[in-house]
């Protein structure tokens, strides 16, 4: 994800004003909002901001807001290439190298965290105006960070409204701490078909459910790699894997290691 600020500021003063965003705008609010609309390409509302939340608007969206004599604000105009408006589901998408998160564009925050926020903001606003690219870089990773506050609240919300079919699936995948089950074998119990499971599961999780396995594997393979009593033998069995040459394909597929080498960073 790239992210290049153009302007960092803080805004104190009484506004009322309309804004197209060009680039796109991340920002927090503390006091003396009245109202803040966020308006979609088409037209359409995406979301209303209050005091105390972050907001976000990428390129080409709309503001319309007012602020009293009370407002205390940060404004990060930036562009993210990772941002985008999907028309077809009406939200703000979010691509972490092709694993899309729907992401809302306001997520309200405790009084404490807000304060911490502005803290933040306004190292953003102190690195982004340096003349040195160090401190650039910098500032744009610390909005990465508050791009992530939007990443983990929507996911939140979203484990909320998750349907049964895949959280049961996801479950029944976790349970399988030994991997003596194929996927189609896990779903097989299932009264839905393997693709209808499978578009929930990517649905719920911005994860194929092969891909969250694997991932799982590799997590346990680790765990058995750090036991130095283990052989490879043993850890492939206990991976459920036939044969150590599955471990070798397996671990250099996931991290370009070979099993010995991985044992050595994992002890490092």
């Amino acid at each position: 994800m790239k992210i290049r600020i153009t302007s960092c500021l803080r805004y104190t003063h009484r506004q009322t004003y309309v804004q197209e965003t060009d680039p796109g705008l991340v920002g927090l609010i503390i006091s003396g909002l009245d109202h803040m609309a966020i308006y979609a390409p088409d037209g359409t509302v995406a979301g209303s901001a209050s005091n105390l939340s972050l907001f976000l608007a990428p390129q080409g969206f709309r503001l319309d807001f007012s602020f009293n004599a009370r407002r205390d604000n940060y404004g990060a105009l930036c562009q993210i290439d990772a941002l985008s408006w999907n028309p077809e589901t009406r939200g703000i998408e979010l691509d972490l190298e092709g694993r899309k998160i729907n992401i809302s564009p306001v997520i309200q925050v405790p009084f404490e965290r807000a304060m911490r926020l502005s803290e933040v903001f306004q190292q953003i606003c102190i690195l982004s105006s340096s003349a040195l690219e160090t401190d650039a870089r910098i500032g744009e990773l610390l909005l990465g960070a508050v791009l992530a506050e939007f990443a983990e609240r929507s996911k939140q919300v979203a484990e909320k409204t998750i349907p049964p079919a895949a959280e049961q699936l996801k479950k029944a995948i976790d349970e399988d701490i030994h991997f003596q089950h194929s996927l189609k074998e896990i779903m097989k119990d299932f009264p839905y078909t393997e693709v209808h499971l499978r578009r929930l599961f990517l649905r719920s999780y911005q994860t194929h459910p092969a891909e969250y396995r694997a991932r799982l594997r590799f997590r346990r393979i680790q765990e058995l790699l750090s036991d130095p009593k283990k052989t490879l033998k043993e850890i492939a069995e206990l991976a459920g894997m036939n044969h150590v040459t599955h471990l070798h394909e397996f671990i250099r597929k996931r991290c370009g290691l070979t099993p010995t080498q991985l044992r050595s960073h994992l002890r490092n």
